[in-house]
């Protein structure tokens, strides 16, 4: 793999968190971002992970570097290291992690995203986090419904995990502490009344890292107990009837198959990885490579200029709009001077960006 000498020294040091229980989650997370202040820090519910260039002699459990780190990063937010192959939520996660970092970190993080785009514009992934309920079913003595789930959380992960019940038959019952405002098909109940439902073939803790753990004896009884929380959502061990994301994680891992499909995607993966590394090696030296950094330039101050007037607008969402703006805007045209081979006019059409007004128009 053939990497621009500016990425030689991008790294990656990883912890791996699947199922750790909040204090562990806690102490781990303190130590990513006490040693990684300005790095992207992408938190899944395998790893903590901190991406950068500055030298590093933190204590985590695994370091890359180079090439390594930069593969790592665009398998993980294809979601080819996902529990659930190809889940769809890491890649708004991996974006997020490097929407306010540096230019030139941002850079790095841009290539290793766009590969994983592009794998996963080619690739049909079947599966879904709500899937998790089938593989912890499959562990289980409990067959699919009809039956009754309950699932903590209204969040992303609990209306997947609710929606997959539904369709394998369970009357499902979804708990909160709060009735969700928008439309919600499922029975709801509150958090602190869920154990009056007394009797359940199906729990599934689906609560997000601020819920605190909860002990089952306060929730109704059930054959299944299913821990997908991130840090854990049960305080009880691990043992018969209950399943986390690291038995999935584990069953996973056994299946011949699936390590199959996960190399073979890997692979192509570097191919579009590779491909996006010789652009950026070429368009480095070259008048293109001076339009992008122009045009870039100009996306980055006009979005930093909307937040402000614009304070309620996620981050995340102003930068997919402009990027894909500024994507199919300039495709063409750089592909068509590329194609051209006329460096003198490329560098012309690079100036014109080189000095923008001083006031944006419509600025209020």
């Amino acid at each position: 793999m053939a990497v621009p000498e500016s990425l030689a020294d991008f790294r990656c040091c990883a912890w791996r968190t699947v199922s750790f229980r909040a204090a562990e989650m806690a102490a781990a997370r303190a130590e990513v971002e006490g040693a990684h202040p300005e790095d992207a820090i992408v938190m899944s519910c395998q790893r903590l992970e901190a991406y950068g260039f500055a030298e590093c002699d933190c204590g985590a459990p695994e370091h890359l570097l180079g090439p390594a780190a930069l593969h790592r990063l665009a398998s993980v937010a294809a979601g080819l290291d996902s529990v659930v192959l190809g889940e769809d939520q890491i890649m708004g996660q991996v974006r997020s992690a490097f929407a306010a970092v540096s230019p030139p970190l941002r850079s790095a993080g841009d290539l290793a995203i766009g590969a994983a785009r592009a794998l996963r514009s080619e690739t049909r992934f079947d599966s879904h986090a709500g899937h998790l309920l089938d593989r912890a079913l499959r562990l289980s003595a409990v067959d699919p419904g009809p039956g009754t789930l309950l699932v903590l959380g209204t969040g992303a992960m609990g209306r997947l995990i609710a929606a997959r019940g539904q369709e394998l038959g369970f009357e499902v019952v979804v708990a909160g502490r709060r009735q969700p405002s928008q439309s919600f098909p499922w029975r709801f109940v509150e958090l602190g009344a869920a154990i009056e439902l007394r009797r359940v073939d199906v729990l599934a803790g689906c609560l997000g890292s601020g819920a605190g753990e909860i002990a089952l004896r306060v929730l109704p009884q059930a054959r299944l107990v299913i821990d997908l929380g991130t840090p854990r959502n049960f305080v009880e061990p691990e043992g018969p009837g209950l399943v986390t994301i690291a038995d999935l994680l584990a069953s996973e891992e056994r299946l011949a198959h699936s390590r199959a499909r996960r190399t073979e995607l890997g692979a192509r993966l570097a191919t579009f990885l590779d491909e996006r590394l010789d652009h950026a090696s070429t368009d480095s030296r070259s008048a293109i490579g001076r339009l992008r950094f122009e045009v870039e330039s100009i996306r980055r101050r006009e979005m930093a200029r909307i937040r402000r007037l614009h304070p309620e607008l996620p981050p995340e969402l102003l930068d997919t709009i402009t990027r894909s703006l500024i994507d199919q805007v300039f495709h063409g045209p750089t592909a068509k001077l590329r194609a051209g081979g006329n460096p003198v006019l490329a560098l012309q059409v690079a100036e014109l960006f080189g000095q923008p007004a001083e006031q944006p128009l419509n600025e209020r």
